[in-house]
């Protein structure tokens, strides 16, 4: 099994949380204001995600949400 890199998670997530967050912002611009919130949601989603790698040190799978 390939060992678990923490800031490689970490920056994984952030660098989505970017993208998305510049996709919302353009989409805002061109008032797709649906779109721009449903992408300012996912940018914020995956920015929590890396959130919860760093402090928990787990590894969160891509295709799922936050355990309960």
């Amino acid at each position: 099994m390939k060992a678990f890199d923490v800031e490689k998670t970490i920056s994984y997530w952030l660098e989505g949380a970017r993208y998305d967050l510049s996709a919302a912002n353009a989409m805002f611009k061109s008032k797709k204001y649906p779109y721009a919130l449903f992408m300012g949601h996912l940018s914020l989603e995956k920015l929590l995600k890396a959130l919860v790698v760093k402090f928990t040190k787990n590894t969160l799978h891509s295709a799922t949400h936050f355990p309960c």
